[in-house]
């Protein structure tokens, strides 16, 4: 993406993080991971809202289906998701305790209509060992223009 090899992990638990992530400019060579939880999250909104907030409270890691990932080929690493409780799923703290992301750049960002990505990027920057986590970016819609600048920073 923009002549960097880029690896795009993202957790979308209704799509919409997902959808944004099939606009991205992907090219040749470059690879989109959807982290896939073992126990998939119930369709009830309040059961989903339920168990998030269990994870989140009590940091219970959430089992991926794909975690460990070959990310040696890659140079920057987005990490996309919804805004959950004012930070990410577990699914992507789980993701970052699996993977080996030493001298890595990572990019989070999120689908929200009105909460900010800051305590997300400070979660991220606490799991990301050795990696260096760039300024988080908050997505209501897309724009190719908007996602150069970020990567540009």
């Amino acid at each position: 993406m923009f002549g960097k090899k880029t690896a795009v992990i993202y957790f979308s638990h209704t799509g919409v993080t997902k959808k944004l992530v099939e606009k991205f400019p992907l090219e040749e060579g470059d690879r989109t991971v959807e982290l896939i939880p073992s126990a998939p999250y119930p369709r009830s909104y309040f059961k989903t809202l339920a168990r998030a907030k269990a994870e989140i409270e009590g940091n219970v890691p959430v089992d991926l289906e794909n975690g460990r990932q070959n990310l040696k080929a890659f140079d920057q690493i987005l990490i996309g998701f919804p805004i959950w409780f004012w930070t990410c799923p577990k699914a992507v703290t789980s993701f970052l305790s699996e993977n080996d992301l030493k001298g890595k750049t990572i990019y989070p960002f999120c689908t929200s209509g009105g909460i900010q990505i800051t305590e997300a990027v400070d979660e991220i920057k606490r799991n990301a060992d050795g990696a260096t986590v760039k300024k988080g970016k908050r997505f209501k819609r897309y724009s190719e223009e908007d996602l150069k600048k970020w990567l540009d920073q």
